[in-house]
Formats: C-alpha cells, structure tokens, sequence
C-alpha cells in the first residue's frame, strides 16, 4: 500500500504522475551534464595520477555523482520493468519483496560511494560512555525507530542500518520534497511510506498520516520517524524555543532551552504511531559525526571526512511506554535529554 498521496482521486494521481515524469526528465538533464564531465575527469586523472598523491574534493563529488545517477537510471529502468510485470501477474507479496531487495541494492551502492569517496565510516556503540562494548540488539516485533536528525545524510544512513543490518524494512516518514527523487518514489511506491509537508496548525492531518502509516506492521517492519520535524541547526532551535513561548507554553520552552544538540520533538506524530501500534517498541536513535554538515558548501569543506559518524539507540517495550498524555509527553522528553546529552559527550571537536 502506498501512502505518498493525501487523496487516492484521479487529480491526486494526475499530481504525482506529472510530478515522476518531471522528476525523470530532470535526471536525464542532469546525467547529460555529469556523465561527459565525469569522463574528461576520469582521463585527467589517469594521466596526472603519477604527479598527485591525492584525489581532489571535485573529482571525490563528482565520482559520487555519477555512481548516484547510475544508480537513479539503472533503478528506474528495473522499477518499469517490474512495474510492467506486476500489472500482468498482480503478484503484490514478489513486487514488495523485489522492492525490497531493490531500495537495499541502491542503499548499499550509496554507502560504498560515500565510504570510498567521502570518508564516510560508521560506528555503533552501546549507549553508555564505554563504546567499546558491542551496540545493542533491536528488539524483536514491529518498532518506532525515532532518530536524532542532525547533518546532511543522516536519515539515510538510518534508513540503511535498519534495512542492511537489521533485516527491518522501514516505513519511512519523509518530507515531501523528496518524492521529486524519482528513484525514491518509484522504489516506494509500493513500500508503506509518507511524504509529508509538516506545518504548524495542519490541524492533526500529519499526525494522522503518521497512525495511518504505523498500522498493521509485520514483526519486521519498523516505523521511522523524526520527531523534530527537520534537520538541526543552532538557528532552527531557537526558532522553535521561541514558536514555544508564542504558543504560550512557557515550561515546555524551559526545558527546551536545556537541549543543546537537538530541536523539541514534536509528539503527535510519535503519539499517532504507539496508538496506532500499539505492541510496538519504541526505539530512540542518538548519532554524531554529521552535525557539522548543515549545506553543500560544509559537505564540500569537509571532504573527505576525518571522524567516523557513531550510532547508538536504547529501546523502551511497548509494556514500559505510559498511558497517560502528560505523563507520556513527560518520558519523550526525557528520552529526547538522553539523546541530547548522549551528543554532547560524544560530539568530535571539529
């Protein structure tokens, strides 16, 4: 089942086709203009190799590049095809296991193109001070997996543990910007998924699509959420401390103020996802290493990277969670404090 549209009618289809051909054509231009460039760079780089004992930050994103649009086009071409025999056979249980296999094939290619061109290692680490000990399991059952989101990547990386590692295959909630990647929303077209625009005042309709999305989840599926509602940065922080004091809810403000290395969470979306799963655990995610890359310029500054990006995440039983609103908002935020001091003594100086 798919969840990227609000409205299943013929003009919400209509939207979401024009926004997929819009979407492939945009590859194409890009891919016109990296492919050839990539090429020239390639040769020079073969012929200078013997004078350079380092590769440049330029050819490192532009290998990345590439690889990405070889992976965009190669994934596109294989979700047509399956489309195309999916309307012959009607077999759904094949199409989301090849989906499946096809969302960790083009992850995979990520991470092994950001490891050799960018630097990017990961880490994970038990929660405690100790990282040597060995990270925690995920428990078993179905999961809401709320993760930190600082830096660029971050929610991918994520998303890629959780399906690489862990065997879980996650309902991701993203923003709806990225249904213009066409690989992305071709990939989980059939994959439970939400494309959301998270506003202040929607009057719970993004909370609703979040429970909506939180039902009926297999023991291996895992609801990904990020309940800050956006990347975080410094300025973005104070914006939503002061939106707090806007609303008047001056206590919530305080202790948000105490929070140094994340935004408040915003818990209807959370809240929507236990109501609605109730036998889930719950499973805080804490990472760092990727807080310095806020834009493309501090992606390009920072290459390759120096420090590898540590992961780690406590779970709470579905038994543990409250029941009671205040006292449930009480434990978000005090499992939002974990995350946030967890940070500040793991954070790299950079």
């Amino acid at each position: 089942m798919s969840h990227d549209e609000g409205d299943s009618g013929p003009e919400s289809r209509m939207r979401a086709a024009g926004r997929r051909l819009l979407g492939i054509c945009l590859l194409i231009f890009v891919s016109a203009i990296v492919v050839p460039v990539a090429v020239v760079a390639g040769l020079y780089t073969v012929l200078t190799t013997p004078l350079r004992l380092r590769v440049g930050r330029y050819r490192r994103v532009l290998a990345v590049a590439v690889i990405y649009a070889a992976l965009e086009i190669t994934g596109l071409a294989v979700a047509a095809w399956r489309w195309i025999r999916f309307h012959v056979d009607h077999d759904a249980v094949r199409d989301r296991d090849e989906r499946r296999r096809s969302l960790t094939t083009a992850l995979n290619g990520l991470r092994r193109a950001a490891r050799r061109y960018g630097g990017l290692d990961v880490l994970l680490v038990a929660p405690s001070s100790d990282q040597r000990s060995a990270p925690p399991e995920m428990p078993p059952g179905p999961l809401i997996v709320c993760g930190r989101h600082g830096g660029v990547g971050g929610a991918f990386l994520l998303a890629h543990l959780l399906l690489a590692e862990y065997g879980r295959l996650p309902r991701v909630v993203l923003k709806d910007t990225l249904a213009w990647d066409p690989l992305i929303d071709a990939l989980l077209s059939r994959i439970p998924h939400a494309f959301i625009d998270p506003q202040p005042g929607d009057h719970g309709a993004t909370a609703a699509r979040v429970g909506e999305l939180a039902q009926g989840m297999a023991a291996d599926d895992a609801l990904l959420i990020f309940p800050e509602g956006g990347n975080f940065t410094p300025r973005r922080r104070l914006r939503a401390i002061r939106r707090l004091r806007r609303r008047g809810l001056g206590a919530a403000a305080a202790r948000a103020e105490q929070l140094h290395n994340v935004m408040p969470p915003h818990p209807d979306g959370v809240f929507a996802a236990i109501e609605s799963s109730p036998r889930a655990a719950v499973v805080f995610v804490a990472h760092t290493g990727l807080d310095h890359l806020q834009s493309a310029s501090d992606v390009w500054r920072a290459l390759p990277l120096r420090e590898p990006v540590v992961y780690t995440w406590w779970a709470v039983p579905a038994t543990e969670i409250p029941q009671q609103p205040e006292t449930r908002m009480g434990w978000l935020e005090d499992n939002w404090a974990r995350i946030d001091g967890w940070v500040a003594r793991n954070q790299v100086a950079l």
